[in-house]
């Protein structure tokens, strides 16, 4: 796993050896075991540099850019491809002869083999660049699901700049950074912005299973999707799917197992990390190695006693953590490592465990993406759900709801049942918004002032839906939940709090042919109401304790209701509506400052969306200081029991 970094075309830079060197040290934590760059032969002054964290053929044989034979191609490389010694076999028999034992080598071989249609042979997780100085093309691409992040911008001058973050660009003298006010919405409804466009005015995002070609004269793009997890047949369950489940799931695990590192689990005591911690368990002789964290002040979001139970009963190597979290001490190393603001306070926990894991191993296998391909998501079954529940009967429900006390644990049935009930009668495509949404399309209207503008934050999640607008409605919704939340959020998180540690995760449920198989099963088939995702248990049942399976489902969580009744709320009083906000100066402040008055008073519990604002506030402040995402100073306090 590793950073990379580049530009081709427009005017030559001068000193591009100390710009290619700095835009690899943006990166350090990212590749902290080496840096390399190199200039582009026939580039007019181009580079790429490179951030190494040697997972595969530890030797310098690896080193990073990469040219081919002649010089006239070289790579640089972010990610794993699985499937490499298959790929090395058909390439030698084709004449290409090695000198590394690794995946690099591999990939370079393949595009010199069958150019930009490469990577479409290629299991696994990457986002890498080509320049091919005989076609005076610079390529660019990322894996079918968006696990590798990679960012793209062309200046007046015709010059294209890419790097795995966007704190790389920065580096470069000639990008300017700047806030996009026109997909604020996008951001506050969703708590990032759908790619292929960023926070930034500018820069965009490679989409994922997408090739990009950069024509290095003209900086002309043209892009390709190479995959659609669209599916194209049908499968009806029985033993013949569970026997395939199991087949397809335990040769990915086995396929994320090779690495010259020490290699470990994230485990929480759920469903999807027990499968996998299970399936490691079965393909080696040693006991795994597995790490589990809790916060301590707030019992309903501890994972650790349910993750002891299955490293008990699995035999493993069990490590666990107790973190009191500070998040205000947090915040600014959070948004410098995600490049700007976002939503999704699970960041926190997952930064934590991901550092403390480091300390034993150099790559994780996670369970993330069960939730994805199995339909496990509270959202699904409350898709079929709702469409059974009348409009008027919910209306009745309401006022008996209120009744019941508002809480701040994982699990308050309040909160669930409210956000369940208010969207009876809406079209389902609304209802879903509803669901995922940090800010409700009435709240962005009041914080934005409705500008008209403004793309509509749904039409990245209308488009998805649009692809398979022959499928039936749950099924859609899988669909575009694959396409959408699963790369602009989930993968930006576990990407980035991974790697801030120089740590890299595999998520063996995201194999491919496991994503190809599950999306032919009709969503009737995934979605468990009294049993939570049936296929998987019917395929691996025996393998855990049935506590597993029973035990509700449980996200990996902050309590941010009850932080913000603290020093949070303190400080978005001081920050964002003090006088020196610079958030204010965006959205309504009215709307803002009833958003915290609401929460205080307790007639609405607003942790998540004040964290969202709160973030947004640091990096505004951040963009207009003198260094714009420079690393913060000083070492983020962590308390670890």
């Amino acid at each position: 796993m590793c950073g990379i970094a580049g530009w081709v075309g427009g005017p030559p830079v001068e000193d591009g050896d100390r710009v290619a060197a700095a835009m690899a040290a943006a990166l350090t934590h990212r590749g902290p075991n080496g840096q390399g760059r190199m200039a582009l032969p026939g580039a007019t002054g181009g580079w790429m540099s490179h951030s190494r964290l040697r997972i595969l053929d530890l030797s310098d044989a690896a080193h990073q850019p990469m040219a081919g034979r002649g010089g006239g191609v070289v790579l640089v490389f972010n990610g794993e491809v699985y499937n490499f010694r298959e790929l090395r076999r058909e390439l030698q028999r084709r004449g290409h002869a090695f000198t590394s034992s690794g995946d690099t080598e591999v990939v370079l071989r393949a595009y010199e083999q069958w150019g930009p249609s490469c990577v479409e042979r290629f299991e696994g997780m990457f986002a890498l660049a080509v320049w091919d100085a005989r076609r005076g093309e610079l390529l660019l691409a990322r894996d079918r699901t968006g696990k590798k992040p990679l960012f793209v911008t062309t200046d007046a001058d015709g010059r294209t700049s890419f790097a795995s973050e966007i704190k790389a660009l920065a580096r470069a003298p000639w990008v300017r950074l700047s806030c996009d006010t026109s997909r604020l919405p996008s951001f506050l409804t969703f708590g990032y912005v759908p790619h292929p466009a960023t926070l930034y005015e500018g820069i965009d995002q490679v989409a994922p299973a997408t090739v990009v070609v950069v024509d290095a004269a003209t900086g002309r793009r043209r892009s390709q999707r190479y995959w659609s997890p669209r599916p194209t047949r049908r499968i009806a369950p029985g033993g013949s799917l569970r026997e395939e489940i199991r087949r397809r799931l335990q040769e990915a695990t086995q396929r994320r197992l090779i690495a010259d590192v020490p290699l470990g689990a994230f485990l929480s005591g759920g469903i999807d990390s027990s499968v996998v911690v299970a399936l490691m368990s079965r393909a080696g002789a040693a006991p795994v190695r597995t790490f589990a964290a809790g916060l301590v002040d707030e019992a309903s979001f501890d994972e650790r006693a349910g993750a002891r139970e299955v490293a008990q009963a699995l035999r493993t190597d069990h490590t666990e953590f107790a973190v009191r979290a500070d998040a205000t001490a947090l915040l600014d190393r959070l948004v410098w490592l995600h490049d700007g603001p976002f939503a999704d306070s699970s960041a926190v926990p997952t930064f934590l465990v991901a550092e403390a894991a480091r300390s034993a191993v150099t790559v994780v296998l996670t369970g993330d993406g069960g939730d994805e391909v199995f339909a496990g998501y509270q959202r699904f079954a409350a898709a079929a759900l709702s469409r059974l529940v009348r409009p008027e009967v919910a209306a009745l429900a309401r006022p008996l709801l209120r009744r019941l006390p508002a809480g701040g644990g994982y699990h308050d049935p309040r909160t669930r049942l409210e956000r369940f009930l208010e969207t009876a009668g809406l079209p389902l495509e609304e209802r879903y918004l509803r669901w995922v949404s940090v800010f409700e399309r009435e709240l962005v209207e009041a914080l934005t002032g409705g500008d008209g503008a403004a793309p509509d934050p749904a039409a990245s999640l209308l488009e998805a839906l649009g692809e398979v607008a022959d499928l039936p409605p749950v099924d859609r919704l899988l669909h575009a939940n694959l396409l959408t939340y699963l790369p602009g959020d989930l993968h930006v998180k576990v990407d980035r709090m991974t790697m801030a540690h120089g740590l890299e995760a595999r998520s063996p449920f995201l194999d491919t042919s496991v994503i190809e198989l599950l999306a032919a099963v009709p969503a009737r088939h995934k979605v468990g109401f009294r049993r939570i995702k049936p296929l998987l248990r019917d395929a691996f049942g025996p393998l855990l304790p049935e506590a597993v399976w029973r035990r509700p489902k449980h996200g990996f969580g902050v309590p941010m209701d009850l932080w913000f009744d603290g020093t949070l709320g303190e400080a978005f009083a001081d920050e964002v509506l003090g006088r020196d906000g610079r958030l204010v100066e965006l959205l309504e402040p009215a709307a803002v400052g009833r958003l915290l008055r609401e929460h205080r008073d307790g007639s609405a519990r607003r942790g998540p969306q004040l964290w969202t604002l709160l973030t947004l506030e640091r990096w505004l402040r951040d963009l207009h200081g003198p260094e714009p995402l420079r690393e913060p100073g000083g070492d983020p306090v962590r308390v670890v029991a």
